[in-house]
C-alpha cells in the first residue's frame, strides 16, 4: 500500500472526452516510518 497526501487539484483547458468530469488531485508520497508515534499530518 501507498500513503499519500493530496497537496492540489489539476486543471486543463483541453480534456479528453474519455475523462469529462474525473477529478484529478496531485499526490505527495508518506513514508510512515519517519513518523512519530502519534503525529498527524492533515
Amino acid at each position: 500500500m501507498i500513503l499519500a497526501k493530496v497537496v492540489g487539484t489539476v486543471v486543463s483547458t483541453r480534456k479528453e472526452p474519455k475523462i469529462e468530469g474525473i477529478k484529478f488531485l496531485l499526490l505527495e508520497k508518506i513514508n510512515p516510518s519517519n513518523m512519530q508515534k502519534g503525529e498527524f499530518r492533515p
